[in-house]
């Protein structure tokens, strides 16, 4: 049929430019067609609950002894040590729980219901290459733990909680009515799963299938255990394990959905997480080769665009070495002699399926492994100019100082990477051969946009463009003789990022950064849980098995309570093993107690309740500050036509004072559909004393502010100014706040000058303190005004001042400063991507 745009009245955007209703093209055929309707999972429990005559909580005797249970089997404490509390005067005496030993716990545990998919253990003769004393190769038996990969589908295909995330057909979006700038979010609006439908049958429901595998240790104190076997092993496992999924891929299998209705569903393998040393386990290569495509281990240095392999053919390649006759492919292509798990998955394509891995690929791969050593040999003095201009880095909540610089850092996780990048631009700026800047620039670009969790045609664009640039200036490192080639895994990585979030979504779903976790809460706590003798991969099962019985239950309840007569709704702790929690807004106060008002926090009283003006002044560094609120009080009577009293603001005048206020950032698509929260200070240096022993510096957040009188609707950053926030207060009471229409408190800061300059080879907008008449432009205004906190990076040029503190560097006037875009993705989006459109 023709391809239709559904139309979508209404055309708001959100901040990050994306539509908040996008237009949608519904898939032309038919897909997720139902066969009957039935009885959900929980609506079966529900039932049989009822008849029984149980209470919502059973086999527990109410919420509360349900609450110690959950509390019990998730917080990671011992079998001996749950028992010695079950054991304990008070507990016995006072919580009195139904269960009085570990034993008797445990049981109520075990008669919790469970899903489908149970575990099971097959033996599996494995065959090596080694010649044994008879002459034959040597076997070995191995145990393989599995649960059915169809179990699993059905399971959460049939999970009322998710009733309202399941998709059951692709669909287009796109940010206009035309079609023509496209959105891809999640697998159900990229390219793979509409290819994928059309291959189908009429009516069928396709369920995405995503694997992930990585080597572990499991013994904390040494390697005796590893949860991950040898090369032909681990084939020979996975094809055992996926067997299901070959039937049911090709005939598909009636399944029971949230909504309580029955489709036959195909389970197909679409993505695989793994970084490279098991994406080539998986694809059955070398890894001094491309998993992905057939490019030879000395092209991967420069663009290449090659198509990826196909998996037909390596198959056939694979099959005919093993008759003992190796096509020159075979050894092109670094292949090893396997029969790979896929072969026989219906519509599968492993080396499309295998995904972009920004932990090892960009972050720990080819920033910290290559750009920042690459960088850092380009500026003079090296290392220690490096280190300088870090321990001289402004500070932000949002971003670790590095006090000491990097390079005696020994040991480095993700969180390090991540916070060098927020700054190591502007480290680079100036220090050396500007086409070194410009390649930092492209590739923290590359890293920033491909960490979107929406893309459109544009922004997929603009990824392009960085990695293009990162190409085109790599060259200096060459001429500066720091680099030979740049003939490395991670770096040719890159190019298939592009392409993949066209397939499958955006890069953000498939970062082994989740499975890393995963590793934590499933094997590493799991193990740990174990006596750790013989039989301690069956423990292991059975403490997952209990884990998640005890979240589904969680998730029973929440789905249940509603419907149950005077019941609350069940309240569950999150569980760790959900992956990283969405960010929870904070409803604490900041100097004490308080309450959200239209997106802002305060406390409900200030955290400097009686400071004077001329404190305010002194201890704050406000040395414009009774000016500025004389003249903003002045300006509005005079727009509300109110008479204001004529008394002069005066030294002794009561100012109360707040250290701080928390502000909602708005929600941008690209970066998270949850609410976060930033947080503005203003808090004075405090001295030494005879506790505090070192001085603490003072705290005032450098803000993206609306300046008084400009125009209320200029697009993205133009409508905006930094300023500084010296001093966070209430009016003095001496005026009346209801007549002036104050309804917040009031911020006194500092102007820089306005987004006119942007640099060159940074991109980054250029600012510096704003004068007039010689003093400090400044200003009081309503916190209202106050978008959120940015991050300012000095301008150093070739080389820093020796002995340049932090605090002296803000009151510079004339010094120049960065604006940092990559303090957060939120700003990213804000001064990067919405400046390049």
């Amino acid at each position: 049929r023709p391809v239709t745009v559904e139309e979508v009245a209404d055309v708001d955007t959100e901040e990050g430019g994306l539509p908040r209703k996008p237009w949608i093209e519904d898939y032309p055929g038919s897909a997720g067609r139902t066969e009957g309707s039935t009885e959900t999972p929980f609506e079966h429990q529900n039932r049989e609950r009822k008849a029984a005559g149980d209470s919502l909580w059973a086999p527990f005797k109410d919420e509360h002894e349900w609450q110690l249970a959950q509390w019990l089997v998730t917080s990671g404490l011992a079998q001996a040590d749950i028992d010695k509390f079950l054991k304990l005067k008070i507990t016995r005496e006072r919580t009195k729980p139904s269960f009085e030993s570990n034993y008797m716990f445990y049981k109520k545990i075990d008669a919790l219901p469970t899903g489908e998919a149970s575990w099971k253990v097959e033996l599996l003769e494995a065959v090596g290459d080694v010649v044994g004393e008879d002459g034959s190769l040597k076997k070995e038996t191995v145990e393989v733990w599995s649960r059915n990969p169809v179990d699993c589908v059905r399971e959460l295909m049939g999970n009322p909680a998710f009733r309202d995330s399941i998709r059951y057909a692709p669909e287009r979006q796109y940010t206009d009515a035309e079609g023509k700038n496209r959105i891809y979010g999640n697998m159900g609006t990229a390219n793979w799963w509409w290819d994928i439908q059309a291959r189908m049958p009429s009516g069928a429901t396709v369920a995405p299938v995503i694997l992930a595998s990585d080597k572990t240790s499991l013994s904390r104190m040494s390697g005796d255990k590893s949860a991950w076997p040898g090369y032909r092993l681990f084939h020979l496992c996975m094809t055992k394990i996926l067997e299901p999924l070959v039937a049911a891929g090709r005939d598909g299998v009636l399944m029971t959905c949230p909504d309580g209705r029955i489709r036959r569903v195909y389970p197909i393998l679409a993505a695989y997480i793994a970084d490279h040393p098991e994406q080539c386990l998986v694809a059955a290569c070398q890894e001094n080769h491309c998993p992905k495509c057939p490019i030879g281990p000395n092209e991967r240095g420069e663009p290449s665009f090659s198509s990826l392999k196909d998996p037909a053919r390596v198959t056939a390649i694979l099959k005919r070495a093993a008759e003992g006759r190796k096509p020159p492919e075979f050894s092109q292509w670094g292949l090893r002699a396997v029969v790979p798990f896929w072969t026989d998955l219906p519509h599968a394509d492993i080396f499309s399926a295998l995904t972009p891995d920004i932990l090892h690929q960009l972050h720990k791969g080819i920033f910290k492994d290559h750009l920042v050593s690459w960088a850092t040999q380009a500026i003079d003095d090296g290392s220690n100019e490096v280190d300088r201009r870090f321990k001289a880095m402004l500070k932000h909540s949002d971003l670790r100082h590095f006090n000491k610089g990097i390079s005696l850092v020994s040991q480095w996780t993700g969180t390090e990477y991540k916070n060098m990048e927020k700054v190591f631009l502007g480290i680079v700026a100036g220090a050396g051969d500007e086409r070194v800047t410009r390649t930092v620039r492209a590739i923290l670009d590359f890293i920033y946009y491909a960490h979107f969790e929406t893309h459109t045609d544009a922004s997929l664009d603009a990824l392009h463009t960085a990695w293009k640039d990162y190409h085109k200036y790599k060259t200096v490192f060459v001429e500066l003789e720091i680099r030979q080639h740049f003939n490395f895994p991670k770096g040719h990585s890159t190019e298939h990022y592009e392409p993949s979030i066209r397939s499958l979504g955006t890069a953000d779903g498939y970062n082994t950064e989740h499975p890393e976790r995963l590793h934590i809460d499933f094997a590493k706590l799991a193990y740990g849980a174990s006596n750790k003798q013989s039989t301690y991969i069956e423990q292991m099962t059975r403490w997952l098995q209990r884990q998640e019985a005890v979240h589904r239950f969680g998730r029973y309840l929440a789905w249940a309570a509603p419907f149950e007569p005077s019941s609350e709704p069940a309240t569950s702790a999150p569980l760790t093993t959900a992956g990283q929690p969405a960010p929870l807004m904070d409803n604490s106060g900041v100097d004490g107690p308080g309450e959200w008002q239209n997106g802002y926090l305060l406390a409900k009283e200030p955290g400097f309740p009686s400071h004077t003006a001329r404190r305010i002044i002194d201890e704050f560094g406000a040395v414009d500050f009774k000016h500025a609120l004389a003249d903003y009080v002045k300006k509005l009577a005079t727009s509300r036509r109110v008479a204001i009293i004529t008394t002069p603001i005066h030294d002794y005048m009561r100012v109360p004072a707040y250290k701080q206020f928390k502000v909602q950032l708005p929600t941008v698509s690209q970066v998270t559909k949850s609410t976060l929260v930033d947080i503005i200070h203003a808090s004075p240096p405090h001295p030494a004393t005879r506790l505090l022993k070192l001085p603490v510096p003072a705290n005032m957040s450098t803000v993206f502010a609306r300046e008084p009188g400009s125009p209320p609707l200029a697009p993205g950053v133009t409508r905006l100014r930094v300023a500084r926030v010296r001093v966070i207060f209430n009016l003095p009471t001496i005026y009346d706040a209801r007549a002036l229409g104050i309804t917040t408190p009031l911020a006194f800061v500092e102007w820089f000058t306005p987004f006119h300059v942007v640099d060159d080879a940074t991109g980054m907008y250029v600012v510096s303190p704003s004068t007039r008449q010689r003093q400090r432009y400044t200003s009081v205004i309503p916190i209202s005004d106050i978008v959120r906190s940015c991050h300012l990076i000095p301008i150093w040029g070739k080389q820093i001042q020796r002995r340049v503190t932090v605090g002296d560097v803000l009151d510079n006037v004339a010094l120049k400063f960065f604006v940092n875009p990559y303090l957060r993705h939120h700003d990213f989006v804000m001064l990067r991507w919405l400046g390049n459109i």
